[in-house]
This record gives structure tokens, sequence and C-alpha cells, in this order.
């Protein structure tokens, strides 16, 4: 359980590279509906991966940032343990959409929460951060971004969705954020935890900042 807390992205990473060679070697015949599915749920762990280990540092965003916590930054209210459930279980969401690519309020629902990732990194953290970069923000920009315009005008175009689809598709990304981001920071965050955030990953929080930072450094 340590090994999975700890390192998830990384298994996360080897997710997306078995999931790359399975499309390469094996050429499953798939939908388009379904391809864009799959793509999205790569860029997922792709992200994932640039947030928490290429370059890293999104644990110490997501505190100082969205909960505005500058002095517990690597262990409140997010830490290791509530970082590790916040991610994993958007797998699961991001997995039944895949599951059933018919269910086109789920599928939309599960695209407007990967859309959602532009308010965050394209503007809030840089904004607050005071940088033109942040861990996440690549990913966004280069895959969830035309992954769900590519989804919402191709189900739109065949008329796939009605208007009863859009509003249980916002209800899903409702649903998404309440329980995978924050009902589980809410219900883990504890400032004695022993699930703390590792120095490297403060280390390179600092680095990225400095890297992107915006005007002088005081």
């Amino acid at each position: 359980m340590m090994i999975f807390r700890n390192y998830w992205f990384r298994i996360g990473g080897i997710l997306l590279a078995l999931i790359t060679l399975d499309l390469i070697f094996r050429q499953p015949q798939l939908t388009k509906v379904q391809c864009l599915l799959i793509f999205n749920f790569m860029a997922l762990l792709a992200h994932q991966l640039e947030e928490y280990q290429l370059p890293g540092g999104a644990p110490l965003v997501i505190n100082r940032v969205i909960y505005d916590e500058h002095e517990l930054t690597d262990r409140y209210p997010g830490n290791m343990q509530s970082i590790m459930i916040v991610n994993t279980s958007a797998w699961i969401i991001y997995v039944l959409a895949i599951a059933f690519p018919g269910v086109y309020w789920l599928g939309l629902g599960v695209i407007l929460f990967s859309l959602f990732q532009v308010l965050g990194h394209v503007f809030q953290m840089n904004l607050k951060l005071h940088t033109w970069y942040n861990p996440g923000m690549a990913t966004t920009i280069c895959l969830f971004i035309p992954i769900g315009v590519n989804y919402i005008r191709f189900v739109m175009k065949n008329n796939l969705v009605t208007g009863w689809n859009w509003a249980t598709a916002v209800i899903v990304l409702m649903a998404c954020i309440l329980l995978t981001i924050v009902l589980p920071v809410q219900a883990l965050k504890n400032k004695q935890t022993s699930y703390r955030i590792p120095n490297w990953q403060i280390k390179r929080f600092h680095e990225v900042c400095r890297f992107a930072h915006v005007g002088r450094l005081k």
C-alpha cells in the first residue's frame, strides 16, 4: 500500500505505456467515440505524470493555490493519502466512460471534467503563483483541450447528445469534482498526518516556480 500511495503516478505511467503498445500492435477495431474516450484516459495518465513526476511538484501547488495554505503545505489539507485517492478514483470514472461509450452523458461528463482542468492549470494556478507554467498545464493544453473539443464536435455533429444529456453531463462533472477532488481531501485532512508530501516534490515545486516565474523574484 505504501508503494502505491507514494508512486501511483509512476504505475499510471506504466499503464499509459501498456495502453499505447496495445493500440499500436493489436490495433483493435474501435469507434471514434471509443477512441476519443481512450485517448482521454491516456491524457489523464500523462497529465498526472506531468503533475507528480515530470516535472512534479503538484501537491504543493494544490495546497497553496487551491486551498490557500501557506504554513503546512507539505501535509495540509492535501497529503499523500488523499492525493492518491483523488487521482486514482478518477481512473475508475474514465474507465467506466470507455466501457460504456454509448452512454453519452457519462462520456460527455468525463470530457467536461478533463476540460475543467483548463480553469485551474491555465488560469488560477498561474495567476496565484505568478508563473507562465505549472505542472499539468502542458497536457491540459496539448491533450485535454483537443481531445475534448473533438469529442464534443463529433457527438454534436452526429446528434448523439440531447439537452438532457448536457444537463446530466454537467451533473456528472459536479459529481466528479465533489467525489474525486473535494471529498477525499476534506475527509482525510489532518495537520498531524504521517502521509506528508516528500521533500523531492517540494524541491520540484520550487524549481518549477523559479523556472516559470513571471517578473522579478523576491
